[in-house]
């Protein structure tokens, strides 16, 4: 694999990752999406396969590294999210429904928040590998290999 190659699979996984995200966006807005658009597990979307299979070669630089918190996270507060816009709204004696959606809707918010956030340090810390990469002279990245 050329440098040039390993950049070009580092920006598929990119793309990858913000097309899950796109995915997540939609959910959180009640548009209907196939589940298995959205792989719940870290090792299943297209950059989980990725960064756990032919991405380990870079598993050395803590870029690299880096990565690995953030992606998982990303996945845990998806999962957050999934439940809680399954969840129906909690009324009760003292809770209108109208009180009970607004309720659920700020939590449900509060979660997308999240998500958009680890999900741009996820993108910072793709970034920071790719720079990586490209620093590297020709024999830095041939020991990779």
């Amino acid at each position: 694999m050329t440098k040039a190659e390993a950049i070009e699979k580092i920006r598929k996984a990119k793309m990858g990752h913000k097309k899950w995200l796109s995915y997540a966006k939609a959910i959180h807005m009640g548009i209907n999406v196939d589940k298995d658009a959205i792989p719940m597990l870290e090792t299943d979307c297209d950059f989980g396969k990725w960064y756990y299979g032919e991405g380990q070669i870079f598993s050395d630089l803590e870029s690299f590294q880096a990565i690995e918190a953030p992606h998982s996270l990303l996945h845990q507060t998806y999962m957050k999210l999934y439940k809680a816009r399954r969840k129906p709204a909690k009324t009760g004696l003292f809770v209108s429904k109208n009180k009970a959606h607004n309720e659920k809707q700020k939590g449900l918010d509060n979660i997308m928040n999240q998500l958009v956030q680890v999900g741009q340090i996820l993108s910072d810390n793709l970034k920071e590998l790719e720079a990586d990469i490209k620093n590297m002279n020709d024999f830095e990245f041939n020991q990779l290999m």
